[in-house]
C-alpha cells in the first residue's frame, strides 16, 4: 500500500521535503499551514487537498505519516500532537527550542511506540558516511575542530519579521541553526559527551549568540575544539560562498577532515572528506555527488515506515543535540565546565 503523507507547514524547508516525496513511493494526501493562500497554492501544485488547521490533517486515517515544516518554536506542539495521533513522524531540526520539552517528547515517543525521526539530513551524503567509516582509521581520536560559521548578511539583525534572531522563536543563534547539525554529526560519528566549557558572545541588541567558542569532551576521551558564528563574510570558504564548515579529527596516525557544502544546494554542491595517514605519508580524498540528501532522507524515511523498520535519527538522538545545546549555553553563561 503507498504510504499517506501530510505536510505540516508549507513554507520554504517543505519545498525539500516535496522533492524528496517525488521521488519515493508515497503520495501526499494533505498539506495543513496557517498562512491559507500558501496552503492552497501548495496543494494546486501537489495537486491534494489542503487546510488551515493541522488537526484536521492529524485526524485524517488515510496519512499514516507526516514532514513537520513549521517553524523552530511550533516543533514541539505539532510533533507532540502527531504522535499522540499515532503518525510517523520526521521533525525537521532542532526538535525543540526548550531542553524540557526535548525530555517530554523522548517520553511520549517511547510511551506511544511511534515511528520517530529527526531531520538531520546531512547523515545521508555518501561523503559523511565515508567520513565516519574512515574514523577506524584513526581510532583512537586524540582531538579534532568542529568548525560551523554561515555568512549571514548584516542587515537580517535589523529585520523586525526576521524570526531566526529572536531566541524565544528560534531557541537561539548559530548554535542552533547551524551547530545542531554539526552536533548530530559529533554524536553519530564519535558518541557521547562528557563535559562542556563554552564562551558565547551575544550579538549586541538581541538574546541571541552571535558566536560561540567552546571545548566539548567527548566519553571516549578525545577533545573536540568549536567555534559556530555568523558573520557577512559572504565571499569566504571552500567554495567562496560564505560557507565555512569542518569537522576535523586527528590522532597519532593521522588526520580526518570533512568539509561539508552550503545546506540547501545539494542538487549543485559536492562536499568532500580527506584522509591523511602518516605511516603511508599518504592522503585520499572523497567526493561524490551531487547527492541530495534531503531526497535520500526522505525516501529512506518513506521506505522505514512502509517496512516498520526502526529511525536511524531517532527522538534520543534530536534529545542529545538539543541538551548539548543547551549545556553550552549554560556554560556560556556561567562561565564554567559542565559536566552533562
Amino acid at each position: 500500500m503507498t504510504l499517506g503523507v501530510g505536510l505540516i507547514g508549507v513554507g520554504g524547508i517543505a519545498s525539500h521535503h516535496i522533492r524528496g516525496y517525488r521521488q519515493a513511493d508515497a503520495r501526499i494526501v494533505q498539506v495543513a499551514d496557517a498562512n491559507e493562500d500558501l496552503a492552497r497554492q501548495r496543494a494546486e501544485e501537489l495537486a491534494c487537498e489542503w487546510t488551515s488547521d493541522y488537526q484536521e490533517l492529524l485526524r485524517r486515517e488515510d496519512i499514516q505519516a507526516v514532514s513537520i515544516c513549521v517553524p523552530n518554536w511550533l516543533h514541539y506542539q505539532v510533533a507532540r500532537d502527531a504522535v499522540e495521533a499515532g503518525k510517523a513522524v520526521l521533525c525537521e531540526k532542532p526538535m525543540t527550542t526548550r531542553l524540557e520539552q526535548a525530555e517530554e517528547l523522548v517520553r511520549l515517543v517511547r510511551e506511544r511506540g511511534v515511528y520517530f525521526q529527526v531531520g538531520y539530513m546531512k547523515r545521508y551524503h555518501l561523503v559523511a558516511q565515508k567520513f565516519r567509516e574512515w574514523i577506524s582509521a584513526l581510532e583512537p581520536v586524540e582531538t579534532g575542530l568542529l568548525r560551523c560559521y554561515q555568512p549571514f548578511p548584516e542587515d537580517l539583525w535589523a529585520e523586525p519579521n526576521f524570526w531566526f534572531t529572536k531566541k524565544e522563536l528560534a531557541g537561539g543563534g548559530p548554535l542552533v541553526h547551524g551547530g545542531s547539525h554539526m552536533f548530530d554529526l559529533l554524536h553519530w560519528c564519535l558518541g557521547e559527551v562528557e563535559a562542556v566549557d563554552a564562551r558565547v558572545r551575544m550579538r549586541p541588541g538581541t538574546d541571541v549568540d552571535w558566536f560561540v567558542n567552546g571545548i566539548i569532551e567527548m566519553r571516549s576521551g578525545a577533545t573536540i575544539l568549536l567555534e559556530v558564528g555568523w558573520f557577512e563574510h559572504t565571499n569566504w570558504g571552500r567554495m567562496a560562498d560564505g560557507w565555512d564548515e569542518m569537522f576535523q579529527l586527528r590522532s597519532r596516525r593521522g588526520v580526518l577532515t570533512f568539509y561539508p557544502t552550503f545546506w540547501d544546494r545539494p542538487m549543485h554542491l559536492v562536499p568532500s572528506t580527506e584522509l591523511y595517514l602518516q605511516q603511508e605519508h599518504m592522503l585520499q580524498r572523497f567526493a561524490v555527488g551531487p547527492v541530495d540528501y534531503f531526497v535520500e532522507e526522505i525516501k529512506d524515511f518513506v521506505r522505514r515506515v512502509s517496512a516498520g523498520l526502526p529511525s536511524p535519527v531517532t527522538v534520543e538522538d534530536g534529545h542529545f543535540v538539543d541538551r548539548l545545546i543547551d549545556a553550552l549555553y549554560r556554560s556560556g553563561e556561567e562561565r564554567a565546565r559542565l559536566l552533562l
